[in-house]
């Protein structure tokens, strides 16, 4: 009798913890829309930071938790899951940190899950119109430094640097661009298609003209997905633009938000290998492919830092976010 009890008891176990499995899986739904996340490697940070916002808003709106704890836990976990698909990009950390805090500093008191969900899911309409509007004042500050006349160098494609060059044009500033082509994506050869379609005068060139193109140029005007105590990270290609704008005496202006302000002690930065086929189709004894992305470049090469709060030297920027 007391074999048919166990086994019945195992059972039961075993039940559970298939339930127990199954709920997990439920609540970790998002794990194909993240893995689409980690696989894109043409949109920007700022993208790509909205789309993990509508990750968060959609399991928060799903309310697959009972209480406020369970959101918690299953945020963080979220959350982390976000920020290990694209650890360079500080807005993905930033953003979902917030929300975060944001549920915490919710009073205590409050115990109804459904007030505490509409509250979150307000914030994080918050947190997605202040994006909106600090790209649209970086805008305005950033084309602020295009002269008539003016030759810029950009790297890659930044959709705050496109953005400020298509409100340069919107305000019949006549300057001209040069424009690399940023391999092995190309996303450098797309953006110069849609500003010259827009009407700006754009140079294209190939990532190994970069010295003829400072030379050539007023100053250099790049994005990044990340300011850190000593570097801001951007497009492979970036350091060596710095580098040669440094001894050149050519300024160099990286515009971004404030929240892409994420510093080594708080999450380190972590590059990772891409796919070696983009570069060469085929493998070869004593060969090594190595293709990154991106890179950090030293933050004292920046002459001007360009916020939703303004324009800054150096000196202010890091005295002011560093």
């Amino acid at each position: 009798m007391s074999d048919y009890v166990e086994k019945d008891q195992q059972d039961q176990l075993d039940s559970q913890s298939e339930l127990d499995d199954q709920d997990q899986q439920d609540m970790e739904y998002w794990r194909e829309d993240i893995a689409s996340i980690r696989s894109d490697s043409i949109h920007g940070s700022i993208y790509l930071s909205n789309k993990a916002l509508d990750i968060v808003e959609d399991f928060v709106r799903k309310q697959l938790y009972k209480n406020r704890t369970e959101l918690i836990q299953a945020l963080s976990k979220l959350s982390n899951a976000l920020v290990r698909a694209k650890p360079l990009m500080a807005l993905i950390y930033n953003r979902t940190r917030q929300i975060l805090n944001f549920i915490q500093n919710i009073p205590k008191e409050q115990k109804d899950i459904e007030i505490i969900r509409d509250a979150t899911l307000e914030e994080i309409t918050r947190l997605r119109q202040k994006s909106g509007e600090n790209v649209g004042v970086i805008t305005r500050w950033g084309c602020r430094l295009i002269l008539d006349h003016h030759v810029i160098l950009t790297h890659s494609a930044s959709s705050v640097v496109e953005s400020i060059l298509m409100e340069a044009r919107q305000q019949k500033k006549r300057f001209r661009l040069i424009c690399t082509e940023s391999r092995p994506l190309m996303e450098g050869t797309g953006m110069a298609m849609r500003l010259a379609k827009a009407g700006i005068k754009v140079r294209l060139i190939p990532d190994c003209d970069i010295a003829r193109a400072v030379e050539d140029c007023h100053f250099v005007l790049t994005g990044t997905d990340r300011f850190t105590e000593t570097s801001f990270i951007n497009k492979t290609g970036t350091h060596a633009i710095a580098t040669l704008a440094h001894v050149m005496n050519k300024p160099l202006y990286v515009a971004g938000e404030s929240d892409k302000v994420l510093l080594k002690r708080t999450y380190p930065v972590r590059f990772a290998q891409n796919d070696p086929l983009e570069l060469v189709d085929q493998e070869a004894d004593n060969l090594q492919v190595e293709n990154m992305y991106f890179e950090e470049s030293p933050l004292s090469y920046a002459g001007k830092i360009i916020l939703e709060d303004g324009v800054f030297e150096l000196k202010e920027f890091i005295d002011r976010y560093l």
